[in-house]
């Protein structure tokens, strides 16, 4: 009887962790979705799905939702045609130049998001940053140009963090699938003169079509669900240029003290995340099944 028990006594540390640190706060935070409650009025009645009605009437939200998903899609992408050409590079080339070359390219991802998010900073700082020092050294620009608290230009710069941070996660990635893939193929296509940018269309791109999907849908559920690199670069400013959800849940509950209204928010894009990442795993279920 003991011997049965035992591995549902070894899980139970990891099951009390599960209910009391995740489903727990979810829990409550649906509960919070449901009732009028701000942090500095206490707790009201019941409101059903009232906070929810403000939430999507809220300008606010829907500029953040249109920043969250250029800043997610587009910085996946640009990820990932990054990664694939340092991928093609490295594969091309092998040896002990190929191998410190691998790992200087992949330190971006193991840089803590939040540490990144400060480099850049410091690197785009309108007074003392490398790229306006540079800049003004070269005589492109007269004087710093403040690029985090430019609107025209502060998503841009977030973006561009993001994908310096991923690309390195989808390079690894697709450094893998090109060395999957039959060098049989390659060889045919070379034999019926099939020139270098037709073998990639026709046999790499195909190839790594499974791959692709799988790191554009993860890379999509990350993105929007990052705070860090926002909120450490640009705290969603200059005026919401930058705002994103994550972040807008921050300002609903802990700047507007609207604890109601940021909960309702945190369960949309929960919902939200859930469903892309059922898609997610639809699409491994199919890639295992190829």
């Amino acid at each position: 009887m003991m011997k049965k028990a035992t591995p549902y006594l070894l899980l139970l540390p990891a099951l009390l962790f599960t209910v009391f640190i995740l489903i727990g706060p979810l829990f409550q935070n649906g509960l919070n979705s449901i009732r009028q409650i701000t942090l500095t009025g206490g707790t009201g009645g019941w409101v059903g799905f009232a906070n929810y009605e403000r939430v999507f009437n809220d300008g606010l939200f829907w500029l953040a939702f249109r920043n969250t998903a250029v800043y997610a899609v587009s910085g996946t992408i640009l990820a990932l045609v990054i990664g694939l050409a340092f991928a093609i590079l490295l594969n091309m080339h092998t040896g002990k130049t190929s191998s410190v070359l691998a790992t200087l390219l992949t330190v971006p991802w193991v840089i803590s998001p939040v540490v990144a998010g400060f480099a850049w900073k410091w690197l785009l700082n309108d007074n003392f940053g490398i790229l306006n020092y540079w800049l003004v050294s070269a005589g492109i620009v007269r004087e710093g140009v403040n690029w985090l608290g430019d609107p025209a230009t502060a998503l841009v710069c977030v973006i561009i963090a993001r994908v310096w941070q991923f690309y390195p996660f989808a390079m690894v990635m697709f450094l893998a699938g090109l060395q999957t893939i039959p060098q049989e193929q390659y060889e045919a296509a070379l034999v019926d003169g099939a020139s270098t940018v037709r073998r990639f269309f026709h046999i790499t791109l195909p190839n790594l079509q499974s791959i692709s999907s799988v790191l554009l849908v993860l890379g999509v559920i990350w993105s929007f669900n990052d705070f860090n690199m926002v909120f450490v670069m640009t705290r969603g400013g200059p005026i919401n240029a930058s705002m994103v959800l994550p972040v807008l849940v921050r300002e609903y509950s802990f700047v507007f003290f609207d604890l109601a209204k940021g909960s309702a928010l945190s369960i949309i894009i929960f919902v939200f995340l859930i469903s892309l990442s059922l898609l997610y795993l639809r699409i491994l279920s199919r890639r295992e099944t190829v």
